[in-house]
């Protein structure tokens, strides 16, 4: 399954922390990208938080010619 795909399945807004682990990067490196309006995001209070739905055309658009493939194992719910 597709970094793009994963994301896409979210049905609530992803924190940072959330999107940094699938990502690979560190929470502070998204708060950064957001800051700067690298990656779309909003705020809810004080606290930012990223749509799925959104994060997943972003990743389609800055990775168009590969797919993004998720780099660590999901855990499965029960």
């Amino acid at each position: 399954m597709s970094l793009v795909e994963v994301v896409r399945e979210k049905q609530e807004a992803l924190r940072a922390q959330d999107l940094a682990q699938l990502l690979g990067v560190s929470p502070q490196q998204i708060y950064k990208m957001a800051a700067k309006g690298e990656i779309p995001s909003f705020k809810v209070a004080n606290a930012v938080r990223f749509d799925p739905h959104e994060t997943a055309e972003w990743l389609k658009e800055k990775y168009p010619v590969r797919s993004v493939e998720l780099r660590f194992p999901m855990a499965k719910r029960a």
